[in-house]
């Protein structure tokens, strides 16, 4: 268990100090991120996202009939 760890921890250390590899899209997942746990830790916010989401798969089982088993 503690290799598999050690072994990810030094490929993300590998990925991360390569030069090569600094582009948009890493900053932009470290972006995502970074707004997600913001967003997860403040528990207002955390709770409408969850109720908009929970609606959102709501009404979009009943617009495709999956709420009533496809009939």
């Amino acid at each position: 268990m503690f290799g598999f760890f050690r072994s990810t921890v030094r490929s993300v250390e590998g990925f991360l100090r390569d030069e090569e590899g600094a582009s948009l899209v890493e900053f932009a997942l470290i972006f995502l991120f970074i707004a997600f746990v913001a967003v997860m830790a403040l528990p207002g916010v955390r709770a409408r996202i969850l109720n908009a989401f929970r609606i959102g798969g709501q009404m979009m089982d009943e617009a495709t009939g999956a709420a009533h088993g496809g009939n």
